[in-house]
């Protein structure tokens, strides 16, 4: 079977901020050079009318690349708007005749299935049904797709990707520990929860501790919010960092949080992993296939904010389980770099291309 050499991607534009925006371009530079990938926007950041003119201009680039029958057909999709408007590309690929890959993300698509018009729901169902293949972060989601009618050997199982650092430093012990979270800063990512945690920290672990938290969205109430705690001496609230600094941050930190409300299998996690940063987080979405409770990291329940301040004090005060836990972390992540998640995507594109979209894809 041939390597497909024509394949037509279509997603956030890649300079978006968000993790689905994070797997297109390590996916797109990693793969080989025997296989031409074209990439079309279908969402750029802005208001409601560049949005509306960018998905209007994602139809029209579909149109005129559908002529040139490529081989395969990715399309990234998530929840709400992002969904309604894949299904409508996926339908016009398919209505050609090509291979079709729909890629879910996001961790609010069950919420979003569940409250669907019917019509909607048939639609995207009929959609997810033809398509060739659709490719899920975890085995809960393959779960969910399957019990909504989505063909079982149509559906693969791929976690996202991770760049590994080449080393990962020696963190000191006895001094100031840090962490660090990357992401929306929005109430279902669960940064507002964390402010209320650290509140709560005794006087002993406060005096150690610093977070560095980085994103965009609710930048501004969220600084509210720590100033009206009082905890402003220990929390800097930044905008969204560039590649470089966040590898900066994450070298010079000592542990990671994340305690969200929704997750599909975030990117943030699985970098914060790379660099041998033990996790705080929530099992929920495919994260607890990868952080196991008291062995890579801790797992909290998502909204408890005394379970949370009692992680963060855990991590700080048993320094021999969090370098322990951190390099648990780090060999948990490395089968997912990026060079093997290309071999599997472009397997996954192989057995699509040229009228094989039946024959099942082995994990």
């Amino acid at each position: 079977m041939r390597e497909p050499s024509n394949v037509l991607m279509l997603g956030p534009g890649l300079n978006v901020r968000g993790g689905v925006s994070g797997v297109e371009r390590l996916l797109l530079n990693a793969l080989p050079e025997e296989v031409h990938a074209t990439h079309i926007a279908t969402m750029v950041e802005g208001g409601k009318w560049t949005k509306a003119v960018t998905f209007a201009q994602s139809v029209a680039k579909l149109t005129i690349e559908l002529r040139q029958h490529p081989d395969v057909v990715h399309i990234h999709f998530a929840s709400g708007a992002s969904n309604f408007r894949k299904i409508i590309l996926a339908r016009m690929a398919l209505a050609r005749g090509v291979s079709v890959i729909m890629h879910a993300h996001g961790g609010n698509y069950q919420k979003h299935w569940a409250s669907m018009p019917p019509a909607a729901r048939s639609i995207t169902l009929n959609t997810l049904q033809r398509v060739q293949r659709l490719v899920v972060l975890g085995e809960g989601w393959k779960t969910f797709f399957e019990s909504i009618g989505v063909p079982k050997h149509r559906i693969v199982v791929l976690p996202n990707p991770v760049v590994l650092p080449e080393s990962v430093p020696e963190r000191s012990l006895g001094g100031k520990v840090r962490f660090v979270y990357f992401g929306m800063i929005t109430r279902r990512k669960g940064v507002f929860d964390l402010m209320d945690a650290i509140a709560k920290l005794s006087p002993e672990c406060r005096a150690r501790v610093e977070f560095v938290l980085a994103g965009n969205g609710e930048v501004p109430q969220l600084r509210a919010v720590a100033a009206n705690l009082g905890i402003q001496d220990v929390v800097e609230i930044r905008e969204w960092v560039d590649p470089a600094e966040r590898d900066r941050l994450l070298a010079g930190a000592h542990g990671f949080v994340l305690p969200s409300h929704t997750e599909g299998l975030p990117m943030s996690l699985l970098e914060a992993m790379a660099w041998g940063l033990p996790p705080i987080c929530t099992p929920v979405g495919s994260i607890p296939e990868y952080v196991v409770n008291n062995a890579n990291g801790l797992l909290i329940p998502p909204g408890d904010i005394a379970q949370l301040t009692a992680a963060i004090e855990r991590l700080v005060s048993q320094e021999t389980d969090r370098v322990q836990m951190g390099r648990l972390a780090r060999a948990t992540v490395e089968p997912l770099c990026v060079k093997q998640y290309s071999d599997r995507m472009c397997a996954v594109y192989r057995s699509v291309a040229n009228g094989h979209g039946r024959r099942a894809v082995a994990r």
